[in-house]
């Protein structure tokens, strides 16, 4: 079963005479933002200023939420006074739904993406403040003049550990410019997560540090339009990926009250004594495949790489490398074996692969940074259950239940092991610390 996650889209207020035979006026998206989407494997309806509603019921269909381009933000939300030479395009019922959709998709830990506007009213939503006329500000390079139509391209360097970098893992970014305004002080419980040569905020994201919490958040900002070059360019288009990615994990949960999700079938099987010997040669296929300088441990980790205990039959590796930018190095080679590839959207050490193969429902590669959180825990988790029987058969137990409760709703499944896993890490860890390190192939 595949679920395509349903992505509400703010549109922009189209004055009387705008579009030909439309005197009255109407709504209106440019036509990028709704394609990459679906590209990216999501449905799209549209919000349109105006609609009255609790801005949380107006939500409620949705699995994620895309804030477009279009005209400033009225500075009265910010405290300002307009700058009536430059101000163009304000639209309050426009800033009223954006706004407090913000505020109910915070609340709500629902994925967002904001994009040049949108990163401007999420700042302002926040508390935070704009420069209203970038040209007016000493020491910037050219962001492009959207009322005149020139655009310029510049460059845009994630900062690490962001859910930018995460999700682009490309480096520096090559960047679609086109907004006179910008981010100055910057709203409450945001942070930047990207700028430009000149030091302006380009991106800024909000959610909680710890990346690895259930409702951790993703709502991610970007100054520029990733829409312009997404077809050409993977790291413009995986910011479109990423949100539809987490939308569809959000999707994919059961709704209250019912007992089944929206995701594919999955079981928990009985220990098989070949899936250690399918481990060893798909390692052997992955190294074969990869620069042997980038590759420095594979590993079989997850249920499968614990010898007698209960599973789904998927064989999970740990691919750990020197270094995951460019993503380029990898993801081709993996993909030449067959593997599809899945970002990453919250963590910059980590990437995911995935190939169906017959007798198994797949293999599972984990493309980590040597040496970094995700290769550590997983590594002393193991390791800790291979030496733990009593704390492994209390694993299957719990999966078992799980499974049992949440059929065709994986995110339920996954998340209802993580309190159980994170007891047993701590304490694993706690003990590789004192031995000196969990067990690798070196």
């Amino acid at each position: 079963m595949t679920y395509r996650p349903l992505i509400g889209v703010v549109t922009y207020t189209l004055e009387g005479g705008r579009v030909a035979r439309w005197p009255e006026g109407g709504y209106g998206v440019p036509a990028p933002y709704v394609q990459e989407l679906r590209r990216a494997g999501a449905r799209t309806l549209l919000l349109a200023p105006g609609e009255a509603g609790d801005a949380a019921e107006l939500l409620a269909p949705f699995d994620g939420l895309l804030l477009a381009g279009g005209g400033d933000v009225d500075p009265s939300r910010y405290g300002a006074t307009s700058d009536a030479a430059h101000c163009y395009g304000v639209d309050a019922e426009r800033d009223d739904l954006e706004i407090a959709l913000l505020h109910a998709a915070d609340e709500a830990s629902m994925p967002t993406l904001c994009i040049c506007r949108g990163m401007q009213v999420m700042n302002v939503a926040f508390g935070g403040t704009l420069h209203q006329h970038l040209p007016n500000v000493p020491d910037l390079i050219p962001h492009g003049l959207p009322v005149d139509g020139t655009r310029a391209i510049h460059t845009v360097s994630p900062i690490a550990g962001t859910r930018l970098s995460a999700t682009t893992m490309a480096g520096t970014l090559t960047c679609s410019s086109h907004h006179h305004q910008g981010v100055d002080r910057l709203g409450e419980g945001l942070t930047v997560s990207g700028r430009s040569p000149d030091g302006l905020a380009e991106a800024i994201e909000r959610g909680l540090l710890d990346m690895n919490a259930p409702d951790a958040g993703w709502m991610l900002g970007v100054q520029w339009h990733p829409e312009d070059a997404a077809r050409t360019d993977p790291a413009q288009r995986s910011l479109f990926e990423g949100l539809v990615l987490l939308a569809g994990w959000r999707g994919r949960r059961a709704r209250p009250g019912e007992t089944q999700g929206r995701s594919r079938a999955y079981h928990i099987a009985d220990p098989d004594p070949t899936w250690a010997a399918a481990f060893e040669r798909e390692r052997e296929r992955i190294t074969a495949a990869l620069p042997p300088a980038l590759v420095a441990r594979v590993e079989h980790i997850g249920s499968t790489s614990v010898p007698g205990l209960a599973a789904k039959p998927i064989i999970d590796i740990s691919l750990a490398l020197t270094a995951l930018i460019p993503r380029d190095a990898y993801r081709d080679p993996l993909c030449s074996l067959g593997y599809t590839h899945q970002l990453d959207p919250w963590n910059d050490d980590h990437e995911y692969f995935s190939r169906e193969e017959t007798g198994l429902d797949a293999f599972h590669v984990h493309v980590c940074l040597a040496d970094a959180e995700f290769e550590t825990r997983h590594l002393a988790f193991r390791d800790w259950l291979r030496t733990h029987p009593e704390d492994a058969t209390a694993y299957v137990e719990v999966k078992r239940a799980l499974a049992a409760a949440h059929p065709h709703d994986i995110v339920s499944y996954v998340e209802g092991k993580t309190d159980f896993i994170a007891s047993l890490e701590a304490r694993a860890l706690g003990s590789a610390t004192a031995s000196g390190g969990p067990g690798r192939r070196d």
